[in-house]
């Protein structure tokens, strides 16, 4: 194919085809018409010698050919815009910006807090939104509509975040917790503690990140008794009862005095609590995201990690 002979107005169609599999959906996100949309596609597919999305029953599928293009065009575009289109200029005390971040609400609260302690930015237009740890949310950030991801050290190094940057954001050490009045009068949280008393366990973003399962790769048994996905609600759920949870230890020692609870100490081996920022490789040098790393205390430098599988 001759790059000469290549429209890079089409490309931008391409990608959005390609995103919603429906020429209707795809020409209002573009804001065209669906002949024009029905148009482009045709000369698409005529450049690519390639019919790229074909009939089946009633929805529209890609070709191999148009599955093979979807990472590099996004890439590519991507690119461009951060790069060429982009001034490559950023001053928090005078610039307009909403940062996006999708976080899970343990990294929600610490990291936000974090954010707003920055009072020389509060008066600006920056703004920060943040958007909660779900399926969706993560497609969102693969198409990179979130800013900066903070994730779990379990989600890394997963094939769906190669290509991508990481760096630790948030490192603590689990600790028990029960209620002030509990009938487990001791400090430690023992092996025996957690198999005696009904474990109220967290599933933040799937069961293989439960609380349950965290202890049983620790080769701790335990006896899950309830559930939640929202880690701020834990502690008062364990009033009155003889529930025993697991918090990270900061939030624990905050929290402790308000909601009359007693802090065990894990005499047995816990893994720790780490969240890393995660963000596209092609954000490295932009400056408003080299900005926003540096308030969560990651290097400005391009050397850290990337993830891949």
């Amino acid at each position: 194919m001759d790059l000469r002979r290549v429209d890079l107005n089409l490309l931008v169609v391409l990608d959005v085809l390609l995103d919603e599999c429906n020429v209707t959906r795809a020409a209002r996100r573009l804001n065209m018409s669906q002949p024009a949309t029905s148009t482009a596609l045709a000369r698409l597919r005529k450049q690519f010698d390639d019919p790229l999305l074909v009939k089946n029953g009633r929805v529209l599928r890609p070709t191999p050919r148009a599955q093979s293009l979807v990472g590099p065009l996004r890439s590519v575009l991507s690119a461009l815009e951060h790069s060429i289109l982009t001034v490559p200029e950023f001053d928090p005390a005078s610039d307009s910006r909403v940062f996006t971040l999708l976080t899970g609400d343990y990294a929600e609260v610490a990291l936000l807090r974090k954010l707003m302690r920055r009072t020389r930015y509060r008066q600006t237009r920056i703004r920060f939104d943040i958007a909660g740890l779900s399926p969706a949310g993560l497609e969102e950030f693969h198409r990179r509509e979130i800013d900066l991801a903070i994730l779990p050290e379990q989600f890394l190094c997963t094939p769906e975040l190669e290509g991508c940057r990481s760096y630790p954001v948030l490192t603590d050490n689990y600790v028990g917790v029960v209620w002030a009045g509990h009938s487990h009068t001791g400090t430690e949280l023992t092996a025996d503690v957690l198999a005696t008393y009904p474990l109220l366990s967290y599933v933040p973003y799937g069961d293989d990140v439960s609380l349950s399962r965290t202890l049983a790769r620790a080769g701790v048994a335990a006896q899950p008794a309830a559930t939640t996905t929202n880690i701020a609600v834990l502690p008062y759920i364990l009033e009155m009862t003889d529930l025993v949870t697991l918090i990270p230890g900061d939030m624990a020692r905050r929290i402790a005095p308000r909601a009359q609870l007693r802090i065990l100490e894990p005499s047995v081996a816990l893994p720790a609590v780490r969240e890393y920022a995660v963000w596209h490789e092609e954000f490295d040098e932009d400056p408003a995201h080299v900005w926003l790393r540096s308030q969560l205390s990651v290097p400005t430098s391009v050397d850290a990690a990337v993830c891949s599988a």
